[in-house]
């Protein structure tokens, strides 16, 4: 089915379109199963005919960089931007090429010139925080998180730390939370992995355990996969498994698109279960990122079900069908210390009424 809709696509685009469609998706399976070599050669005497086809010779400079060709593949993204300067793959192609052929320099000033068109694009921030986590490479958090209820039952209170360091992969986190719910309390540690697969590829990998497991699962695994689509474009698909007296399994989905200084996100998670226990919830985030390096941001969004984006705990899990607005602020107050500052407010039904849960929190990072 699927290879009948791309048949189809190919077949209602104009002939000079189709061709050079045809051309790119050949290219790139070859390169994708190995045969390099006959991508490149496919590339090149398309270009011997179509010199102006820059999204051919993106493709064709990315294939370079894969094999380790630096110098060619430098010169032909530089002709693709030479040709549409606004090119933002190719920029970031560029990017890579400096900093995996040992350029430090060059790659921090093509990620400058990035995040001054699109300060929230992901793939430059990374290169950054790599680049200048040399000299400051770790990262300490604490942060505090109140919860408060119409009904009048106890507030829920929640502290963590955490420290994390820059690694060449990318970064790696451990954190110690504890919670405070009702007579109830728990504590959880955790460890974060968000390594750099190739350009474009990134994942994030983690685990915690709590062996008091009172609010948290006994045991906590999550797994993202993400994957840069270009143009602005991030797709990612994940798996959360918390062990709780029963097993409880979250799948994801998310896209993401940049324009310039905002970023949208929309994510679907699905818990399977039986009866209540299965359920579907809808988020989305909206951030206008802004500062001198692009990381500060403001974010406003909307959830329907789960009322929070990351399930950490049992109270996480049971508070389905809510409707939850959230403002969030995160801000590089110096070079060091960054704050941040969230808040949400959920309506829920429950046992016929209506309950509306409010939460507030803070943070605050030093970079050192």
């Amino acid at each position: 089915m699927r290879n009948g809709v791309i048949v189809l696509a190919l077949l209602v685009l104009p002939a000079p379109a189709r061709a050079q469609a045809d051309i790119i998706a050949l290219a790139r399976t070859e390169a994708a199963e190995g045969r390099r070599a006959q991508a490149l050669t496919i590339l090149e005497e398309h270009l011997t005919q179509s010199p102006a086809d820059v999204d051919a010779r993106l493709v064709y400079g990315l294939i370079l960089s894969w094999e380790g060709r630096y110098d060619e593949a430098r010169r032909e993204l530089q002709r693709v931007l030479e040709q549409t300067p606004a090119y933002m793959d190719a920029r970031i192609a560029l990017m890579n090429v400096e900093l995996w052929s040992g350029h430090r320099q060059d790659a921090d000033a093509r990620a400058d010139e990035i995040l001054s068109r699109e300060p929230g694009n992901p793939q430059a921030r990374l290169v950054r925080q790599r680049l200048h986590g040399s000299g400051r490479a770790w990262t300490a958090n604490v942060s505090y998180s109140h919860d408060r209820f119409s009904d009048g039952r106890g507030s829920w209170h929640e502290q963590a730390i955490s420290l994390s360091r820059s690694t060449p992969i990318g970064p790696m986190v451990v954190r110690g939370t504890r919670a405070a719910r009702f007579s109830l309390t728990d504590e959880q540690v955790e460890v974060e992995l968000y390594p750099a697969i190739r350009a474009g590829t990134y994942a994030f990998v983690g685990l915690g355990a709590a062996p008091d497991a009172a609010l948290y699962p006994h045991h906590r695994g999550v797994f993202d996969l993400s994957q840069s689509l270009g143009r602005g474009l991030e797709v990612s698909a994940g798996y959360r498994r918390l062990a709780f007296a029963k097993v409880a399994h979250i799948y994801l989905v998310t896209l993401t698109k940049y324009v310039g200084t905002w970023m949208a996100t929309g994510k679907v998670y699905h818990v399977p279960g039986s009866g209540s226990l299965d359920s579907t919830s809808y988020h989305g985030v909206v951030r206008r990122y802004f500062g001198a390096d692009g990381t500060s941001f403001v974010g406003f969004g909307y959830g329907h079900g789960l009322s929070r984006e990351e399930v950490r705990n049992l109270g996480d899990l049971t508070m389905l069908a809510s409707n939850t607005v959230r403002a969030q602020v995160d801000v590089a107050v110096t070079a060091r210390w960054r704050l941040q500052l969230d808040a949400s407010t959920s309506q829920q039904e429950q046992s016929r009424r209506t309950v509306w849960q409010t939460a507030v929190g803070t943070g605050l990072s030093l970079r050192f």
